[in-house]
Parts: structure tokens; sequence; C-alpha cells
């Protein structure tokens, strides 16, 4: 008998301390976070497909950091100038700083410029820093360059 009580109060126990349903539970956790990463991206892309700044946006930044996608700074790029032209706010001082420092394009300051101020204008504050810190430097650039066309 007490063999018996014995077996019944273990086997109650590990039922209830079953390591492979905590296992699961993290398996069927994974897979519903999974399916929303997807569902994500899926949304997203159709959304950006169909013009939402937000959206385009989004896949940018999904591109940028690799999170959800294999990562492409041409890709992040390319969204995020289609999410600039359409009006973001945080787009349009992206895109300066990618021209600023060549993340996915080529290095232009006159275009980092050119995004900086469309930034600025829009009232984002950084692009304001950004666009004063930038014309400095052109301006820099300007006045050597006037300079060596004299001396010489």
């Amino acid at each position: 008998m007490k063999h018996i009580l014995l077996f019944l109060t273990l086997t109650t126990f590990s039922l209830l301390a079953n390591p492979f349903q905590t296992i699961l539970e993290k398996t069927e956790k994974n897979i519903k976070s999974h399916t929303q990463v997807n569902n994500k991206f899926y949304y997203a892309q159709k959304a950006a497909k169909e013009g939402n700044m937000n959206a385009q946006f989004d896949l940018a930044m999904m591109y940028g950091t690799g999170i959800n996608v294999k990562k492409s700074e041409r890709k992040a790029f390319n969204w995020l100038h289609k999410s600039a032209v359409n009006g973001h706010l945080q787009a349009k001082y992206l895109m300066g700083v990618s021209f600023n420092q060549g993340t996915g394009v080529k290095m232009q300051k006159k275009l980092a410029q050119y995004w900086f101020r469309k930034a600025a204008k829009a009232g984002h504050p950084k692009a304001i820093f950004q666009l004063a810190t930038i014309e400095r430097v052109l301006e820099k650039k300007k006045i050597l360059s006037k300079y060596a066309l004299n001396s010489f």
C-alpha cells in the first residue's frame, strides 16, 4: 500500500512539473512571435507598396537593422527615400544622415544638406543642428577652394 501511495504521489508531482510542458509553451510562444513578425513584414510591405509612408518607413527600419528580414542598406535607403518623398519627417532627417554618412548610398554632402533642410523646415530639431553643421563644412570648403585658386 505504501508503494502505491508513493507511486501516485510521485506521478502527480512529475505531471505537475513536466519539463516538456515548459518546452512546449516556449515553442508555442516562439511560433506565435515568428508568425507576428512575418505578419508585420507582410502587412508593412503590402501597405508600403500602396504608398503608406509609415509602412515605408517601417520597412526601411526593418531592412536597415536586419530585424525580420535580411539586412540590406540599399533596400533600406530605397524605402526610406519613398517614405521621405511622401512626407515622413523622420525619414527626411534620416535621408540627410544617409547622404552625410554614405549609408546605403554614395556620400554626397549637397544632398545631405537638401534633406536636412527639408526636415529642418518641417521642425525636426536634430535636422536643424545637422543643417547648420553641414553648411559650415560646405562654406569652409568653398572658402578653401577659392583660396587655392587665387594662390596659384
